[in-house]
């Protein structure tokens, strides 16, 4: 009986949620609760929860509240004369201020915290998922995850997804040094709050305090949808209920449509105020940046949105000074490390980051920090898209609720700069001039490692799109909608994948597989990624996981100088296909002559400027370079989570690579050997067919036990091992009385310094972080060594 006992905690977890394994450090500093590490500490190590919280809800006595004057009052105070003290509104949620809905917190925090560390620290990040049904992933955002792609934190491709109850360790190296973000690579939870600042500041550099500083992040809010309900009305249409009529995307100043995903409010640092007409808002409370006179602040400008690209502007400063893009320092230009990136505003993109540096020099008081969204609307619309925070000067009137903010002057003589358009211009007589990305920024750091790439010998085509008929436009690359594979690719390669088959891939047909390009280790590429043809959409920011890579030159189609209004796509780029207009899955440059790629026309080789979320504007395209040095298999993808989830990304498969160093934080998955398609929505669909298989497992581990219980020679050398909290067959060979070892899904077999260990357990429950780096599957007539590829 005593040995059944032990053998049924089999099923158990492998690591408990609570008490003082949470509570406590593994190894090293633990993050303080501001999520900052000490400079000299080696590690920085935190403990992450995701759970569910509810907007306008107190903490921690949950009461429903409700928003007037910038302050928030109690559901049953109805004439708004007892509002919440600050610290009550500060452990609130309030989002827009509109009605209460369903987010996604770490810590209790929306959005989460932020994370300090110092360049090179050793990063622990313990992450727990307490959601009930759904299933979870982090991502470490512009982190290049040398020799730990196991950590890049993506389901399917480099870890299975933490379910609800389960916990996953993350370890890498804090590197590049700037403002970065973590957030969740699962469908689209981050649209729920799932994201927080993740800062590395220089290792060999005095640094201010983080509170000498402020950390923005921007989000577009929708306070009706969950995620799934978005993606869907994404994919299916918007439509007015009540009045019967159609909901048609916005568009840009060139008249390029946006989504038909609709933008109710901006946020800034989870608050944000909706407005119910183009001047009358709900009054919700903002976020308040504190500053003293004649001092300078830098701002660290993250976007964490769904959907809308921002600009991003401060209401009577006309001048700030750009520092760093995406991490990577940058300057006007390259001859001159203090000729600096003045501009009135700047526009940003979902992933990307800037920091810029505010003298605060004005009239003492309270303004607006306002990123308004791009889009244009007309006089019908009577409604204003923006996310809003409040800069007050110290010792001048607290203004809570301040009217909705003046813009700039703008004049022929100064016109007002916009930096990272991607168009050309903005309309004639509003007195606002463009400077693309490419043209105006440059690295900072004249011993450019671009050396590295100024010459490269490969080009590759990426057209990142919406091909099809009218009923199904699915986004693409090259033609190929991403379908994910049912296991992690990085642990399985691509067994689980579903295969690119030419058949129903061409030039002119869009298909579903796990598209990849394999490319050379150590090999100098040139990557043209484009927004052309049949399929060619809105702007589009993509995101390649693993790199920075440099930006040499943006390709822009047709405008109009004086309307603004985009007229043709780019005639730089020849589409192969068969059809007109193409889809242009399979494209080459029309002129000859660009295949050196240092021939191309305005192809920047002098200090180019390095990021790694980059924008392909509208019927254009971007090109980049980079040297294939970090191997494995990179995500590479739009950063609009809803373009993702419908398909718009690939593996970006650099290799060979060792799987051993990889396998830090192992983790077993579940047994499904059909692909996923579209498999990364919220999680609730994944959850209950997880059900399934765990049902089936337990069964079938059910029965395996009971076998092992009735041999006699299996039951002698089943123990406890300390390390896993499983229990483990000791042997240097399998008994043949014991289930049979080919039975692979049944039975995991490991190599360690005690011999072979052959362990009864499925790989959906053992989800244990410390199992030793080799495995080994033995064949039960002999006891030879057959190597498997490793997996989670």
């Amino acid at each position: 009986m005593l040995f059944l006992t032990l053998c049924i905690i089999i099923l158990a977890p492998t690591k408990s949620l609570t008490g003082t394994w949470w509570d406590s450090s593994e190894e090293g500093p633990v993050c303080a609760e501001a999520g900052t590490c000490g400079q000299n500490d080696k590690t920085c190590e935190c403990y992450l929860t995701i759970e569910h919280r509810l907007t306008m809800m107190t903490s921690p006595d949950p009461v429903l509240v409700w928003p007037k004057g910038g302050q928030l009052y109690r559901f049953d105070d109805n004439d708004g004369t007892s509002p919440l003290p600050k610290h009550a509104i500060k452990d609130t949620i309030t989002a827009d201020g509109v009605g209460s809905r369903k987010v996604i917190t770490v810590n209790g925090l929306f959005p989460g915290p932020s994370i300090v560390a110092f360049e090179g620290q050793q990063m622990i990040m313990h992450v727990r998922n307490l959601m009930q049904t759904e299933a979870t992933a982090i991502h470490w955002h512009g982190m290049e995850q040398i020799n730990s792609v196991h950590s890049d934190g993506v389901p399917f491709i480099t870890q299975c997804p933490i379910l609800p109850g389960q916990n996953y360790t993350y370890r890498f190296t804090a590197s590049p040094k700037g403002t970065h973000f973590y957030h969740s690579q699962m469908g689209n939870q981050r649209s729920m709050g799932l994201y927080g600042a993740l800062i590395v500041n220089p290792k060999n550099r005095d640094v201010p305090d983080i509170h000498e500083g402020f950390i923005v992040l921007l989000q577009d809010w929708n306070h009706d949808d969950d995620p799934e309900t978005s993606y869907l009305r994404m994919k299916d249409g918007v439509y007015d209920f009540n009045n019967k009529t159609y909901e048609n995307s916005t568009h840009s100043v060139d008249g390029i449509n946006f989504s038909a995903f609709q933008f109710h409010s901006g946020l800034i640092n989870g608050m944000g105020r909706f407005y119910k007409t183009k001047s009358t808002s709900n009054e919700s409370p903002l976020q308040v940046f504190e500053i003293e006179e004649n001092k300078p602040y830098l701002f660290r400008v993250i976007s964490a949105a769904t959907l809308y690209p921002f600009r991003v502007y401060i209401e009577g400063h006309p001048t700030l000074t750009l520092e760093a893009s995406d991490g990577h320092d940058i300057v006007n230009d390259v001859h001159t490390a203090s000729d600096k990136l003045v501009v009135e505003s700047f526009i940003i993109f979902p992933g990307e980051r800037f920091d810029f540096t505010l003298y605060a020099e004005q009239e003492p008081g309270s303004y607006l920090f306002v990123a308004e969204t791009l889009e244009v609307l007309g006089p019908s619309v009577d409604e204003y898209h923006a996310a809003e925070a409040i800069l007050h000067y110290a010792n001048t009137p607290n203004i809570s609720n301040p009217q909705k903010a003046t813009l700039n002057r703008c004049s022929p003589t100064r016109p007002c700069i916009t930096f990272n358009c991607p168009f050309l211009y903005y309309p004639h007589g509003t007195n606002r001039v463009c400077w693309n990305f490419d043209k105006q920024a440059y690295s900072k750091d004249t011993e450019s490692l671009f050396k590295e790439v100024s010459n490269v010998s490969k080009t590759l085509f990426f057209n990142f799109g919406f091909n099809g008929d009218l009923k199904f436009n699915p986004g693409s690359v090259n033609g190929h909608q991403f379908v994910f594979a049912a296991e992690p690719i990085l642990y399985r390669s691509y067994e689980t994948a579903r295969g690119c088959e030419e058949a129903n891939c061409g030039q002119d047909n869009v298909c579903q597989c796990t598209f990849y390009e394999r490319v050379e280790k150590d090999v100098a590429y040139q990557l043209v990624l484009s927004n052309i043809g049949d399929g060619q959409g809105w702007s589009e920011p993509i995101h390649l996981h693993g790199y920075n890579f440099f930006v040499v030159k943006m390709g822009f189609g047709t405008y109009d100088n004086v309307s603004a209004m985009w007229l043709g796509e780019t005639n730089d780029i020849l589409c192969d296909g068969r059809m007109k207009p193409s889809m242009c899955n399979s494209e080459t440059w029309k002129v000859s002559s660009w295949g050196n790629p240092n021939s191309i026309p305005g192809v920047k080789l002098k200090n180019p400027p390095l990021k790694d979320t980059i924008v392909i504007p509208h019927g254009g395209y971007v090109i980049i370079r980079l040297k294939a040095r970090n191997p494995g298999p990179w995500f590479f993808h739009s950063q609009v989570d809803l373009h993702t989830t419908y398909g718009m990304a690939m593996v970006f498969h650099v290799g060979p690579y060792s799987a051993s160093p990889m396998l830090a934080n192992p983790q077993t998955c579940w047994v499904q050997r059909r692909p996923i398609l579209n498999s990364l929505g919220s999680g609730n669909g994944l959850v209950t067919g997880l059900a399934v298989s765990v049902a089936i497992e337990a069964i079938v581990i059910g029965i395996g036990i009971i076998y092992c219980i009735k041999t006699r020679e299996c039951q002698k050398k089943c123990i406890k091992s300390k390390k896993s909290h499983v229990y483990r067959i000791k042997s240097t060979k399998i008994p043949k009385d014991c289930p049979d070892s080919n039975a692979e899904d049944d039975i995991n077999i490991y190599h360690s310094a005690e011999g072979v260990d052959i362990q009864f357990v499925s790989r959906y429950l053992l989800a244990d972080n410390d199992f030793d780096d080799t495995r080994n599957i033995i064949d039960s007539e002999e006891t030879t060594v057959k190597r498997l590829p490793p997996y989670i």
